[in-house]
């Protein structure tokens, strides 16, 4: 049996999840800097977790759509097969 990919999103939907990621960013860099004067050590990581899964959303999105300048979101990702063993 062979898989149909649907491509169901429109660029309506895409670019708005793009804005979306966007204002994730900004709000969890916010949540970052609030909880840092706090020194509350845990909300930072929770913030800066949620920082970076807004920016690769919005990296993944960008390129999709053909932002100028966009380097390939996957660059810089390691090849399982390149690592070596530790035996």
């Amino acid at each position: 049996m062979e898989a149909k990919i649907a491509y169901t999103r429109t660029w309506r939907e895409i670019e708005w999840m793009l804005a979306e990621a966007q204002e994730q960013m900004l709000e969890q860099k916010a949540k970052f800097h609030r909880r840092k004067r706090m020194r509350d050590k845990e909300g930072c990581r929770r913030a800066a977790a949620k920082f970076a899964r807004a920016k690769g959303m919005a990296d993944v999105l960008t390129w999709v759509i053909g932002g100028r300048g966009v380097s390939d979101p996957m660059s810089g990702f390691e090849d399982i097969s390149e690592i070596s063993s530790p035996v």
